[in-house]
């Protein structure tokens, strides 16, 4: 094969500017391993492409249950807010559920001693 400026790489009369051309010299083997490789590299171009399009369908995917386990955790932080707000209303019944208890034993204690 000789290129456009000929094969010393300058403009060469023989091939008058032509461009590339295939020379007669080359053989049949050479050209089955030039096809052989150019198909070798079309089939591992779609082999990449396919593995890159499965890794965004699961990226995607991953993404959408980062974001459910997102509103998760918020669903869960704020029943635990509620949880302790409930807890401190409790405690605070109980101990007006003991000072009333405590105010009618006193009651009774007093009435008892008169």
């Amino acid at each position: 094969m000789n290129g456009p400026n000929g094969p010393g790489g300058q403009d060469d009369a023989a091939t008058g500017g032509e461009g590339w051309r295939l020379d007669r010299r080359v053989g049949v083997q050479a050209l089955a391993a030039a096809a052989t490789a150019f198909a070798g590299a079309v089939m591992l171009v779609a082999t990449v492409q396919a593995r890159l399009d499965a890794m965004e369908a699961r990226a995607a995917s991953l993404d959408g249950e980062v974001r459910a386990a997102r509103e998760t955790a918020v669903c869960v932080a704020r029943m635990d807010e509620r949880l302790a707000a409930v807890q401190r209303a409790l405690e605070d019944m109980r101990a007006d559920l003991r000072r009333l208890r405590d105010d009618a034993r006193a009651t009774a204690t007093a009435k008892e001693a008169r």
